[in-house]
C-alpha cells in the first residue's frame, strides 16, 4: 500500500477538521518511513490547466486533469480522478511512519497505482518547483532517480 505511486483514500484526521482525502505516496525509505502528498482541487492552477505540469514554462503544481487515465486500480481498471486534482509544492506534506500515518485516517484503501510514466513527471515537476521545500527536494530527486533507474 505504500509504494511510491500508490494513490491511498481515507478519512483524515486534518488539523482543523476530518475529511476525506487522496494521498499520493511519493517516497519510501524501505525503513518505514513515507512521504505522501495531499491533493487538492482547489483552483491553484490557473485558468484552463493542462494535464501534467502547470505552468509547462515555470511549473507551480501538477494537474490531474478530470478523466484522464494515469493508472489502475487494484482490480486492474483504468483509474482517472472525477475532478480536477492538482498536487502543489507548498501544501499537504506528511514524513513519518506509516504507522503514524495509518493512526490519523480511518477506512484507508488502495485505488490506484499511477502508471511509471505519469510518476516520474509529477516527481520531475515538483523537483522544478522553486517552492519546494529542501528535505523534499533531495528525497523526490533520489525517488526520480530510482524510478528512471527501473524504467529501462
Amino acid at each position: 500500500m505504500f509504494t511510491p505511486g500508490s494513490i491511498l483514500y481515507g478519512l483524515f484526521d486534518l488539523k482543523i477538521e476530518r475529511k476525506n482525502k487522496y494521498a499520493i505516496i511519493l517516497h519510501n525509505n524501505g525503513f518505514g518511513f513515507i512521504v505522501a502528498t495531499f491533493t487538492t482541487s482547489q483552483k491553484r492552477a490557473g485558468i484552463n490547466p493542462l494535464h501534467g505540469k502547470n505552468p509547462v514554462d515555470n511549473p507551480n503544481c501538477y494537474v490531474f486533469k478530470a478523466g484522464v487515465v494515469i493508472g489502475e486500480t487494484p482490480k486492474g481498471e483504468d483509474f482517472s480522478f472525477r475532478k480536477d486534482t492538482v498536487v502543489v509544492p507548498d501544501y499537504g506534506y506528511s514524513y513519518e511512519t506509516d504507522s503514524d500515518f495509518r493512526s490519523k485516517v480511518s477506512n484507508l484503501h488502495k485505488v490506484c497505482k499511477l502508471h511509471k510514466q505519469e510518476f516520474i513527471e509529477l516527481l520531475h515537476t515538483l523537483c522544478k518547483c522553486k517552492s519546494l521545500p529542501r528535505e523534499y527536494r533531495k528525497l523526490f530527486e533520489a525517488e526520480l532517480k530510482i524510478q528512471t533507474q527501473n524504467q529501462h
